[in-house]
């Protein structure tokens, strides 16, 4: 027996829908056995499950790289579920979901509680729960919703049972090991120098391996689900190696934050000049890896200020993909500006108006602007930099004043260009 009425399953038109945080062979994969619609409903129903465990229990957040990992274990379990309700095989839910898995040991790494990683166990449930009661109002007849509504409870208390009892198992063994290991201890010392706590700089030398009183230039690498063959880690590995030859040298600390980003640090040349275009030609990186790089900085001190500047160039990477290499100091303004993503949108649109639509149309206007304002006004600059006639400069930007809501005065140009520039990132 099937319950065929799981595959009737559709998201909330009403609610927003992200891409899935699984990879997509996964997706692919799950979505053969339940369907397209289902799946969608599942990556939905898991993205709130995300919001209210992150609102309840804040431990689980931190940023980009945590709530991707509770997204990718929230997904895995929600579809698991599925699956399982599905067929109405209870054996299939005798495993975590890979996913599921790997967040648990990164749970385990990053020092939560367990009550707390189960708490968020339950949370989900809760809300897994919700969402098909409502789901069986809606496509099952009703003469058969209270039998069904009744063994769906039943089959979902089991699975969250056992889902939980083999959290504890891996969060314990995972603990376990983590604590006697010497990557917790590089771990520790690190957050340390990352919260500002005092650290012995001799001791952390000696326990990074790695000289901390040095000059050094900080990254994030990331890496998405490419079908590559090889492992993230080793590909993130391999771009780390292949960057500190191009910056010349061998002295690097590469932390591993979860099981697809990774921190690193350099001792920084000299001689910075030309360092990002140099990287960007120059470094062999591994296909699907992404990297951003904070401000040269000094000391222990410089690691922290070093590290937080390619975390910022990191987000902002991440609002706008697209380069492979992202320098802080190339984006600054913008990381700056879209610290508060929701006020950044207002700003843009009060300042462009229609100007802030979607449409290539109006994107190519507003690149034009952007690019004419930077170039202090200049037609000529602004043809050259964009690759067109100086004619099609001028008529873009007259188009695009046009369809500002005030006329561009020496007065308000530093917050349009800004505007311009926070609009780049965030609407394409």
């Amino acid at each position: 027996m099937t319950r065929q009425w799981l595959r009737q399953l559709r998201p909330d038109p009403g609610r927003p829908l992200p891409d899935p945080a699984i990879s997509p062979a996964a997706a692919t994969a799950m979505t053969a056995v339940l369907g397209p619609e289902p799946v969608r409903w599942a990556v939905q129903t898991a993205d709130t499950m995300a919001a209210e465990i992150l609102g309840q229990v804040p431990e689980h957040g931190g940023g980009p790289a945590p709530l991707a990992t509770l997204r990718r274990s929230t997904e895995s379990t929600v579809l698991a579920a599925l699956r399982l309700l599905l067929t109405e095989s209870s054996g299939e839910g005798a495993a975590l979901p890979d996913e599921a898995l790997e967040g648990c040991r990164e749970f385990a790494r990053r020092g939560l509680r367990l009550d707390q990683v189960l708490r968020g166990v339950r949370l989900g449930h809760a809300r897994l729960t919700h969402e098909l009661t409502t789901a069986i109002e809606q496509y099952v007849p009703a003469g058969e919703r209270l039998t069904e509504l009744r063994r769906i409870t039943e089959e979902l208390f089991a699975h969250a049972d056992t889902h939980a009892g083999l959290m504890a198992e891996s969060y314990i063994a995972e603990r376990d090991r983590w604590r006697g290991s010497d990557e917790a201890a590089r771990r520790k010392t690190v957050d340390d120098l990352l919260a500002a706590r005092p650290v012995e700089p001799e001791a952390a030398t000696r326990r990074l391996r790695y000289d901390v009183a040095r000059t050094h230039l900080a990254a994030v690498l990331w890496c998405d689900d490419t079908e590559d063959p090889l492992p993230a880690s080793e590909r993130l590995q391999h771009t780390a190696t292949a960057l500190a030859r191009t910056v010349g040298t061998d002295s690097t600390l590469m932390i591993p934050a979860t099981g697809n980003i990774a921190w690193l640090w350099l001792h920084a040349p000299d001689g910075l000049t030309g360092l990002t275009g140099r990287a960007r030609a120059g470094t062999d990186h591994a296909p699907g890896v992404c990297l951003a790089v904070g401000p040269p900085a000094h000391g222990m001190a410089g690691m922290r200020r070093s590290h937080y500047g390619a975390r910022e160039a990191e987000r902002v990477a991440r609002l706008a993909p697209g380069n492979w290499l992202t320098d802080y100091r190339e984006v600054r303004l913008v990381a700056l500006a879209t610290a508060d993503p929701e006020h950044a949108r207002w700003f843009l649109h009060d300042l462009l108006g229609p100007l802030a639509s979607d449409g290539t149309r109006v994107r190519e206007l507003r690149e034009t602007l952007r690019v004419y304002l930077a170039e202090e006004r200049s037609l000529r600059a602004a043809a050259g930099a964009l690759h067109v006639a100086r004619n099609t400069v001028t008529y873009r930007v007259k188009r695009a004043e046009e369809l500002l809501p005030a006329p561009t005065t020496p007065g308000n140009t530093l917050e349009l260009r800004l505007a311009l520039e926070i609009a780049r990132t965030l609407l394409g």
